[in-house]
Formats: C-alpha cells, sequence, structure tokens
C-alpha cells in the first residue's frame, strides 16, 4: 500500500473546515486492530464549527478503531463508527450552544485483507480507479443530487446549481444518522480516492483519472495528492480542498508485524510521502 494526501484551504476560504485521517496497516492502532482505516470529513457551521465539527468526526473515528477487535468486518461495524462521529458532535452542540448548527460530512474506508468497506455521508466523494476505468463508489446527499435522481432535474443543471451545496444528510445535524455503506473487493492495482468536495467541484473526473494514472508513474507515489489540490486551486479554489489516495500494490492488504523488518520497510518507503499525516 502506498499513500497520498493534502489539504489546503483554497484561494478564497479564510481557514480550513477540512479534516483527513490516514490510518495504514504499519501505524497504530491498525497494528493493535489489524485493519486500516481512511477518511475525509468536509464540515459546515460558521465562526470556525465546521472545523471543529470535522475535526470531532475523524477524531471519534480513530478512538473507535483504538477499542476495534472484531474478527471480521462488516457494514454494521462501519455504521457504529459512524453513530459514533455523530453523537461526538451532536454532544459537543449540546454543550455549546455557539456550535448550534454545525455538521459535517464524513467519507471512510475500512480495509482488512482483501476487502474494504466505504462509508458515507454528505458530498464528499469515493471514487475507484481500476484498470484505467475511474468509477464513483459515493452518492451525493444533497437535495440537488436528490431532484437528479428523481428526475426533476438534469445533471447538467445541477451542475450550475445555486442550491447544489446544501446538504440533504450530515453528521451531528441530527441524534441519529443513516449511513450509506458498500462493501469492495479490492484487486492489486486499485486506486481507492477519498475528497471533499472543494475537489470535484473543480476537478473533472477525466482529470481526476489522468491525475491518478500519473501518479502510479511518479516516484514517490505522494506527490499526486498535492497535484490534484493544485488543480484545484488552479481552477480557483473557491472552497477547502483535501484528498486521500490509496494505492494497494499487494492483496491481501497485511498488517505487519510490530517490530517486523515488513514494517520498518513500509514506515520508510512512506516516510515524506504525504503532505500531511
Amino acid at each position: 500500500m502506498e499513500i497520498s494526501t493534502h489539504t489546503d484551504k483554497g484561494r478564497v476560504r479564510s481557514n480550513n473546515e477540512d479534516s483527513f485521517l490516514i490510518v495504514p496497516p504499519w501505524s497504530e492502532p491498525a497494528l493493535s486492530a489489524g485493519v486500516s482505516l481512511f477518511a475525509v470529513a468536509d464540515g459546515m457551521g460558521g465562526h470556525a464549527a465546521g472545523e471543529v465539527a470535522s475535526r470531532l468526526a475523524v477524531n471519534a473515528l480513530e478512538r473507535w478503531l483504538s477499542n476495534f477487535r472484531e474478527k471480521e468486518v462488516s457494514a454494521a461495524l462501519v455504521e457504529s463508527a459512524f453513530a459514533e462521529a455523530n453523537s461526538a458532535i451532536w454532544e459537543q452542540v449540546k454543550l455549546d450552544s455557539k456550535l448550534s448548527g454545525m455538521g459535517t460530512t464524513l467519507t471512510a474506508l475500512l480495509v482488512s485483507g482483501k476487502q474494504a468497506i466505504l462509508g458515507h455521508v454528505g458530498d464528499s466523494r469515493a471514487y475507484l480507479l481500476r484498470n484505467d476505468s475511474l468509477e464513483m463508489l459515493s452518492t451525493d446527499h444533497t437535495l440537488v443530487a436528490e431532484q437528479v435522481r428523481l428526475g426533476r432535474l438534469t445533471p447538467e443543471a445541477a451542475k450550475n446549481h445555486p442550491a447544489r451545496h446544501i446538504l440533504s444528510r450530515a453528521l451531528g445535524v441530527r441524534e441519529f444518522i443513516t449511513v450509506d455503506t458498500s462493501l469492495i473487493d479490492i484487486q492489486p492495482g486499485d486506486i481507492m480516492f477519498l475528497c471533499s468536495d472543494g475537489v470535484t467541484g473543480m476537478v473533472s473526473d477525466k482529470r481526476l483519472r489522468e491525475r491518478l494514472q500519473e501518479g502510479l508513474l511518479r516516484k514517490p507515489f505522494g506527490g499526486v495528492g498535492r497535484s490534484i489540490v493544485d488543480d484545484a486551486n488552479e481552477a480557483g479554489g473557491v472552497d477547502n480542498s483535501t484528498v486521500v489516495v490509496i494505492f494497494f500494490d499487494e492483496v491481501p492488504v497485511e498488517v505487519p508485524g510490530r517490530y517486523s523488518f515488513r514494517r520498518l520497510k513500509k514506515v520508510l518507503a512512506n516516510w515524506g510521502c504525504t503532505s500531511s499525516w
């Protein structure tokens, strides 16, 4: 596995309300849990509340993974992780009325062996690049996207609709949350790509595919995340942009021994290959 991440506030926003989490197989708490976890969260809410919400969400996921001792992964487990993240935000709002109305998207990938489970709420996205074909795995939870799915709005009209960023589902705005989940059978050579809508609002799927393909040819792989965020900024950078890119060079994904040479090799190979850790 090789990983590339990058996050940036963009050209317009004064602060970055995105957060991300990467827990690769060779780091804690993945070493103890036996599984790895990756996530992107895009917060919403004024007065930096969005930043608080997204950070609470990814921190809750990491705590959840620290207590993970299951032998098999399942959609129900991912739903429980999202429930804990939702509760963390909900409870914080009850403690501080100034944070009322804050929430966040959350798109997360739990990886175990030959499989990954995707959990998703909001309009951040997950993509899979396989055999030069880029597939969007998540569904946007926005009012405009819902209208497109109902046939009341065309995809072309949705691209510039003034309400296209209004979420129909987000973490932290209600006591309970419905989570989309899906199972992915990983193949060697797959690239999984998680990102906030600051990327997809600025960069076409065609360009994303090109950048990911270029990433396979780069040494180190870590530069691909920055190149995608740079594209978003060069196109206007009207929002925060965050990406997490995972290249599966070997399958099944194995968690190395804590004191093994394999772990040391992976740590050194990925050292400095991420823009943020």
